[in-house]
């Protein structure tokens, strides 16, 4: 029997053996599992077995994680041995317990991956594959705007961020008609040190062409939206016209009154020049020209005017 026989030969009875411990035992584990950053995930696994058994004992448990060469649990020799954060899901887990799930407490980006289970028993040994998806939900976004002020007849920059959110997501907006005008903006995403994203994203306005409303829109890696932020530029516009309004609402006052002062004042003027101009002609005393009285009651009223003018705008002030 040549060389190519006999490893012929080797690897039929290994395979032949292979199955004949698969048929004993069986590792089932669920295809795979999402967590969301910060919580707890179950990675589910279960040892399964062709025929009951009274005397059925687990030897060994490895959970291990692709590209970490030390196992994230382990049992072995009647002791179990974990990294921390990693556990099984049974509090009081023991040897004859066909729960083998692996609970990860506290997920972080770094634990997504591929695991493996492998189990052996007295009765034989099996492994099986699961793969764990972290997500971490974006926060809701903020605007600021570049100028501060942007008025509909004038350009600048809305720059719009978001952060938290795993894998890498995507900013896009949208005007007050629900156009899209992403492929007008610059986006950046920067991966922290947590393995968590942040993104901003700057949209350029021009001068002429601003809408008086854009939504920003966070959306994940699957397509999904998660939050969104208005920025709406009347608003700005609004505030701007409402100083003007309040300050022409102050001075109306002022010029109503002072008209009417400078009205009464010439008209009570002329009265008492009128009085004063028959008592003198009944008097052997010259008589003052009309136009002299006149001239001091305007003076009296301007005198008024400035003195009303100074209580009202320093008041104002006062507020303001």
């Amino acid at each position: 029997m040549n060389m190519a026989s006999i490893l012929t030969l080797y690897s039929i009875i290994f395979v032949i053996l292979i199955h004949t411990k698969a048929a004993f035992v069986k590792v089932q584990c669920t295809t795979e599992s999402v967590g969301q950053y910060g919580q707890q995930s179950l990675l589910d696994c279960n040892v399964k077995h062709a025929e009951e058994l009274s005397d059925f004992q687990i030897r060994v448990v490895v959970w291990k994680k692709e590209g970490v060469d030390e196992p994230v649990l382990m049992f072995n020799k009647e002791e179990i041995t974990s990294q921390p954060g990693f556990q099984f899901a049974e509090p009081s887990w023991n040897n004859r317990n066909m729960n083998v799930s692996l609970l990860i407490t506290n997920i972080k980006v770094v634990d997504s991956g591929a695991y493996t289970c492998m189990v052996i028993r007295n009765t034989g040994d099996d492994m099986s594959d699961t793969n764990l998806k972290v997500t971490a939900k974006y926060k809701v976004p903020t605007i600021s705007s570049i100028p501060e002020k942007i008025t509909l007849n004038t350009g600048g920059s809305l720059i719009c961020k978001s952060d938290g959110g795993y894998p890498k997501g995507e900013i896009r907006w949208f005007d007050e008609y629900n156009t899209d005008w992403t492929k007008s903006a610059k986006m950046e995403a920067k991966q922290t040190t947590s393995g968590l994203f942040q993104l901003s994203s700057e949209l350029t306005l021009l001068q002429g062409s601003v809408f008086s409303k854009y939504i920003c829109q966070v959306f994940n890696a699957s397509g999904g939206k998660e939050a969104e932020t208005t920025f709406d530029i009347s608003d700005v516009i609004n505030k701007n016209n409402t100083i003007e309004e309040e300050n022409s609402r102050t001075e109306l006052p002022f010029h109503f009154v002072a008209r009417t002062v400078v009205i009464g004042s010439v008209i009570i003027g002329l009265l008492l020049a009128l009085l004063i101009s028959k008592r003198r002609s009944r008097c052997k005393y010259p008589q003052p020209p009309i136009m002299f009285l006149v001239r001091i009651s305007i003076f009296f009223s301007n005198h008024i005017i400035m003195k009303l003018y100074n209580q009202t705008f320093g008041a104002f002030a006062g507020v303001m």
